[in-house]
């Protein structure tokens, strides 16, 4: 379970709940209440939690990440070499 992924979810809804609301009651009106939110919601724990955030994204791309991984040390040594081998490939034929 992405447990930093759901933490930093958690964080940006309640940021975005929390600026939406007060935008509703300065009376900015709901589409530019939402907008506000979103954006300050996003920057917000983009500048303020850069751990979190950095966290998060190896969580979630840990979760997604369809590559099955090697089980043993050959198994991963042979995947390194294949993956230098196809990188020097793709470099020659630039």
């Amino acid at each position: 379970m992405p447990v930093n992924f759901l933490k930093y979810s958690l964080l940006r809804l309640g940021i975005l709940i929390v600026v939406f609301v007060i935008s509703m009651y300065v009376g900015a009106g709901l589409i530019l209440s939402g907008i506000a939110a979103v954006v300050a919601a996003f920057a917000i724990c983009y500048i303020f939690f850069p751990k979190l955030h950095l966290a998060a994204s190896q969580d979630f791309h840990r979760w997604i990440d369809r590559s099955p991984k090697p089980k043993n040390r050959v198994a991963m040594e042979d995947q390194e070499i294949e993956d230098s081998y196809t990188d020097r490939q793709a470099r020659k034929d630039i």
